[in-house]
């Protein structure tokens, strides 16, 4: 369950065809994109252990998120549980030990440290960093999805060595994001992705997400601790 808090070199050379987008671009797209929606669900797989091999651990769950850091993942394994930002606070409910532990969702931003607002986080990591795409890889179309990686200038005050990200050019819709920090590899990837646009919601054309999923009542009996990150 903690390791859900934190999601999450050489390049190979590309193919003879150019890419359809620089660096720059993929990395503008993708936020604008996902800055004009009014809310996206997914399917979440995360995996992450020793960068050199190990013990890893998988975790998987239901993700939703709506901009003014709205965002609730409902882990399915391998324990039931809940992350779920209301925009102030950031929850993560244990029901295994009857614990809830409360954040300050405005410092976690801050630091980085917030993967369940993705263009935060990114934008987070990319301030120091060198940008630049890598051959997508297997799994991936490369006439349709891109990849992009950002590296830190100073990697001993960054906090990472590492962060990955694959796009859907078609949509500019995440697929997957990777982060290597302190010798760890943090890789999530996301499924049945579902995206309801700000226009489309403000048309009546899709229905928007219920407000009462991003709002939080700790369950009865359960122990409340405040942690400051």
């Amino acid at each position: 369950m903690r390791t859900l808090l934190g999601l999450a070199l050489a390049v190979p050379a590309f193919a003879a065809d150019k890419p359809r987008y620089t660096a720059a671009e993929v990395f503008d797209q993708m936020l604008k994109a996902q800055e004009a929606r009014a809310w996206w669900t997914a399917k979440v797989t995360k995996v992450e252990g020793p960068i050199q091999g190990g013990k890893s651990t998988t975790s998987e769950g239901l993700f939703s998120v709506k901009p003014g850091g709205l965002a609730r993942l409902d882990i399915q394994k391998p324990s039931p549980g809940m992350i779920l930002s209301d925009g102030k606070l950031l929850w993560v409910e244990l029901p295994e030990v009857s614990q809830v532990m409360r954040y300050n969702a405005a410092k976690l931003k801050e630091s980085g440290n917030f993967f369940l607002d993705l263009p935060s986080s990114i934008r987070h990591y990319a301030k120091a960093s060198q940008r630049r795409l890598f051959v997508p890889g297997e799994g991936f179309d490369p006439a349709r999805d891109c990849a992009l990686e950002l590296l830190p200038l100073h990697p001993s005050q960054a906090g990472f060595e590492r962060l990955r990200v694959w796009v859907d050019e078609d949509r500019w819709v995440i697929l997957r994001v990777q982060l290597d920090y302190g010798g760890t590899r943090s890789d999530v990837r996301f499924d049945d992705i579902k995206i309801g646009e700000q226009a489309a919601v403000a048309a009546g054309t899709v229905k928007d997400l219920d407000p009462a999923l991003f709002r939080y009542q700790p369950p009865k009996g359960f122990e409340i601790f405040d942690l400051d990150l």
